[in-house]
């Protein structure tokens, strides 16, 4: 079994970690190989001192002292890693006993990837979509804004920008690994120096992917690695809705050239105009869409601030 790196970035969420550590505690993999490495980005509650009180796992605590995102979060840890290859584990997961093993036997068969992930389940255990995606598109954003990726996941297809897997499928070929459950060859890691931290939040494991492909990486998703995903629970409505789609405007800007990018934002601006148009309507029959309507209205106030 090789030794393990396991970076978590925190940010007042010092009680699902140290579930995740439980997690980690009753799986498979051997206890001895893994080392934990937690990037706190300065938790206004007692994460810090909750962890730190954690005994019996080989952990250490970095302190960023400002809330740097995810991405530059995980940079902070790269000085530390040793192993031959590091994990990033969002909080926000439940581990099966055998997810980790699963992932590094994985790993160790299909060694030419590089970057390697699994499946990443809702609640209910169903396949959530989200464990792996497709190279951002220009259609993707089409298909949000008019609503169109909702009648395809209905019909049982997959989403442009997305993945379905299928029941015979062991493993896809990916052009990105989500962030949640996401292996990769640290010396690779390294190479790319990291996360852009011009990310904050979402579309950087995208980045990181398409950077690490034009270095030779073929990240691979395996069905036999499989973790329960439940979403950030530090971030409400709003804050995720402007960290995505801004942090897809800005992947936008760095790789699609101008014309495409001023599409992409025309879109998004479509979209928000449209969903409230939408709730609107519907808060005439159902008062209970009123609280829709005002999100996207606030959303549209948010973008007004954007700056790229």
């Amino acid at each position: 079994m090789q030794r393990i790196d396991i970076v978590s970035v925190c940010y007042n969420c010092g009680v699902d970690i140290a579930l995740v550590i439980e997690d980690i505690r009753k799986g498979s993999y051997p206890l001895h190989k893994i080392r934990f490495i937690v990037v706190d980005n300065a938790s206004a509650d007692d994460s810090v001192e909750r962890l730190r009180a954690i005994e019996g796992i080989d952990m250490k605590i970095i302190e960023s002292g400002n809330n740097l995102g995810f991405g530059a979060g995980c940079n902070l840890a790269m000085e530390y890693l040793s192993a031959p290859k590091t994990l990033l584990l969002n909080p926000d997961v439940n581990l099966y006993p055998d997810s980790i093993r699963n992932l590094l036997e994985f790993s160790v068969h299909h060694s030419y990837a590089l970057i390697w992930g699994g499946r990443a389940l809702d609640a209910q255990g169903l396949d959530d979509g989200k464990g792996a995606w497709r190279e951002p598109t220009l259609l993707g954003i089409a298909c949000w804004a008019l609503f169109i990726d909702v009648l395809l996941k209905k019909l049982g297809w997959s989403i442009p920008d997305g993945y379905k897997l299928k029941a015979k499928d062991k493993y896809i070929q990916a052009d990105a690994i989500s962030g949640c459950f996401f292996l990769i060859d640290t010396g690779l890691l390294k190479k790319l120096n990291g996360f852009d931290p011009r990310f904050f939040m979402y579309s950087e494991e995208i980045d990181l992917c398409r950077r690490a492909r034009e270095m030779g990486a073929k990240p691979l998703s395996t069905t036999t690695a499989k973790i329960i995903h439940h979403g950030s629970q530090t971030l409400n409505s709003i804050n995720k809705l402007n960290y995505l789609y801004y942090h897809k405007l800005k992947y936008s800007q760095k790789y699609w050239g101008k014309h495409k990018f001023k599409v992409a934002k025309l879109l998004v601006r479509l979209a928000t105009h449209f969903r409230i148009v939408i709730f609107s309507a519907l808060a005439v029959f159902k008062s209970s869409t009123i609280s829709k309507k005002q999100l996207w209205v606030d959303f549209l106030k948010i973008q007004k601030g954007w700056k790229f």
